[in-house]
């Protein structure tokens, strides 16, 4: 995970050295641990080590990371991958040969702390204590540090630059740091793509997944229509209506599935284990070429949730073999995975008076399995910013439940320009819906 201050890289360096001193037996008869010093080396005082940050370079693998959204200029938000390049000094009080020597005991013990330590990561502990300091803690950062192989005649120029006699010392190299980006307020649009997988003759295959995804511009009254490939379909309301609409309709299109049982399992990262559904999803029908369900909100009627985001769909068919002995024995066959994604579902948007307060309604916003930073709310190219038990200012929004999202339009929205209203969760995007400020009275 990015950061927004290096300091927090030295820090890290420093609790590794500190706590190491603290269990190094070479040093137990010195008495109390030495400073660890950021400082550079000509600013040590007393019985010290510095590990001075000098230089950083951009790390050449993380120049051209991808933008997530379209905002501009995208490199503002990506993370800058970063070296950061340290000098590892020793200092002691002592002037006289003992305190040469000390230096020299100190500079070691560091090494070896170093190296015994390349790595440091949120596991990293020394006697019980953890090394991360408590901002890094819990952020998946990771930190590798190397020691450079430095030429004699290199390290000599270090100090020729200035006005002390040369050193003792060490080039470390600490990557890669990634720099915290800017946070994007635009979103650009997803792009899925899967491969066929070689099955043995009998079995099924999906080739894919599709839906069709009907909407009417604002202003016109065509209904438009359009396929998605691979689907990206939002669950029908439980219970179903007597008429349930095409949007809920998923088509899985492949060969094989002829001569048995048909049924449907589903995959999610969230799963253990693929998920079989009940007879709720079988409303429409099953063809040798494929089979078309309708997307509900959960497996069974009392089964898994599912919340908006990436599954795989599997078909499970199962043929009965007559024996020569005049018995029978299922045999089961599956197919390969095929991706579809399920979408959060809007009900319905109404706006109250001239507050530019709106009221959203659908599926699913909420769920103790949906961290709420992966709700997302747009307004045209605007993201909303997401507020807990507090009054909505212009461009914010908040979950209610798990039905409902409340939001106030951002400022400078021109009155009745109707703009995509745009939820996404877990990285599915709801289907088209408009938005627009109310004139004024």
């Amino acid at each position: 995970m990015a950061l927004s201050n290096l300091k927090l890289v030295s820090e890290t360096v420093k609790n590794l050295l500190t706590n190491y001193f603290t269990v190094s037996e070479a040093w137990s008869s010195w008495g109390s641990s030495p400073e660890i010093s950021p400082r550079p080396p000509d600013k040590l005082t007393a019985d010290a080590v510095g590990f001075y940050l000098y230089h950083i370079t951009e790390d050449a693998q993380y120049k051209n990371l991808p933008a997530p959204g379209s905002d501009s200029p995208p490199v503002r938000f990506a993370p800058m991958g970063l070296n950061l390049y340290y000098i590892m000094t020793a200092h002691s009080s002592i002037d006289s040969a003992e305190g040469t020597f000390k230096e020299q005991l100190m500079f070691t013990i560091a090494m070896k702390a170093l190296h015994d330590y390349p790595v440091i990561d949120d596991k990293t502990v020394i006697n019980e204590t953890k090394i991360f300091p408590a901002e890094l803690q819990g952020t998946d950062n990771r930190f590798r540090i190397v020691l450079q192989p430095t030429e004699p005649k290199e390290a000599a120029s270090y100090w020729a630059s200035g006005n002390l006699p040369q050193r003792l010392s060490a080039f470390y190299e600490v990557s890669v740091v990634l720099l915290e980006p800017e946070e994007t307020k635009s979103r650009a649009s997803r792009v899925l793509s899967y491969g066929l997988q070689s099955f043995v003759g009998g079995a099924p295959r999906m080739e894919s997944s599709s839906n069709i995804l009907n909407f009417t511009l604002p202003g016109q009254s065509d209904l438009r229509e359009v396929e998605l490939r691979p689907a990206q379909v939002p669950p029908a309301i439980t219970p179903l209506p007597d008429e349930v609409p095409k949007s809920h309709e998923i088509t899985f299109k492949g060969s094989g599935f002829e001569g048995g049982q048909v049924s449907l399992k589903l995959k999610s990262n969230r799963w253990n284990e693929a998920k079989e559904v009940d007879a709720s999803w079988w409303c429409v029908e099953v063809t040798r070429e494929g089979m078309r369900a309708v997307v509900r909100e959960t497996t069974t009627q009392n089964g898994d949730v599912l919340l908006p985001g990436l599954y795989a769909a599997q078909a499970k068919i199962q043929k009965t073999l007559v024996l020569p002995d005049g018995s029978s024995r299922i045999v089961e066959h599956l197919s390969n995975d095929c991706p579809f994604i399920v979408s959060p579902r809007i009900d319905s948007i109404s706006l109250v008076g001239t507050d530019d307060i709106a009221t959203v309604t659908g599926y699913l916003f909420q769920h103790e399995e949906l961290p709420k930073e992966s709700v997302w709310v747009y307004i045209g190219p605007n993201k909303l910013e997401r507020q807990e038990n507090a009054d909505l200012a212009p461009g914010q929004f908040q979950v209610a439940d798990s039905k409902t999202i409340t939001l106030c339009l951002p400022d400078g929205l021109e009155p009745g320009k109707s703009l995509p209203l745009r939820i996404m969760i877990n990285g599915a995007e709801s289907p088209p819906n408009w938005i627009s400020k109310p004139q004024p009275i």
